[in-house]
């Protein structure tokens, strides 16, 4: 839900080791966060708000921005892998959002390391399924990751966070972080992404619900980068998945349906490269 270029989590502490202040105008309810795009608040009811931010270096691209998000929601609609929009209001730039109540899950993974594996596959399936259902409608995310996927109260994942995406390939001013995007994008693809931006961005992710830790995380960006642009990616052995974590980072994949389905296959510990009895989860 926070947009990836500034991304601030919602404490004290963080907020203030990053020299960052809570909004002081427009601000109506609980600081949660600061993106690029806007700032985040939990109301009194609980419902999340998201409002362009309001400084004059980029107020009119963050109002565009946060309203293509709203309308990519509208074209989404209501989808078990979506988070809810509630309203929109154009006057104030401000997007209302359901709450979710056990956050990223990037956040969640690192505060519970010890997450089955059944449930680690579920979500798999659940965030290749969001992507697939944005491709489908010619929306790509353009920052896919762990931070970017929410879970509700029965830890079902949700995709969120759209005001970076492209829509019927339009240009987009967001990206993934370096260990997220692909070696294989030329410099232009942001003036029109395809779908394999996002599937890149899956295989990573995929590999940072099975282990933990984002690829490479050993490394700097820079060095993360350079192993990219070498065809060079993290040892897969004894990981589950691992042929369909290589296939997105290797751009095998037509679409993220097809992960999807190879994932779904993989249950009974056979197909698609997942042997499950032989993996146990740190």
């Amino acid at each position: 839900m926070i947009d990836n270029a500034i991304t601030v989590h919602a404490t004290p502490e963080v907020i203030k080791s990053h020299t960052v202040e809570p909004p002081s105008i427009y601000q109506r309810g609980e600081f949660i966060a600061l993106g690029s795009t806007s700032f985040v608040e939990r109301l009194p009811n609980g419902d999340i708000i998201k409002t362009a931010w309001p400084e004059a270096d980029r107020a009119a691209e963050r109002r565009r921005e946060i309203a293509l998000e709203s309308e990519i929601y509208d074209i989404l609609g209501q989808h078990p892998r979506i988070v809810m929009k509630k309203t929109w209001d154009p006057i104030h730039h401000t997007l209302t959002l359901e709450y979710m109540p056990n956050g990223t899950l990037k956040a969640y993974i690192e505060s519970n390391p010890h997450v089955s594996l059944s449930q680690r596959l579920q979500w798999i399936i659940q965030a290749a399924e969001g992507l697939a259902l944005l491709h489908r409608l010619a929306i790509i995310h353009c920052d896919v990751g762990p931070h970017n996927y929410l879970l509700d109260h029965r830890l079902d994942l949700k995709i969120a966070d759209f005001a970076g995406s492209s829509l019927n390939h339009s240009a987009t001013n967001s990206c993934p972080g370096e260990r997220y995007t692909s070696p294989y994008l030329d410099g232009t693809w942001y003036q029109s992404p395809g779908p394999q931006v996002d599937m890149f961005a899956l295989g990573s992710t995929m590999y940072y619900i099975l282990t933990g830790n984002a690829p490479f995380a050993e490394f700097d960006s820079d060095g993360v980068k350079e192993k990219y642009m070498a065809h060079e990616f993290p040892d897969l052995s004894d990981i589950p998945c691992a042929e369909v974590i290589r296939g997105c980072w290797l751009q095998e994949f037509a679409s993220a349906h097809e992960v999807v389905e190879l994932v779904k296959g993989t249950w009974s510990g056979s197909d698609g490269g997942c042997v499950v009895q032989q993996y146990h989860c740190s």
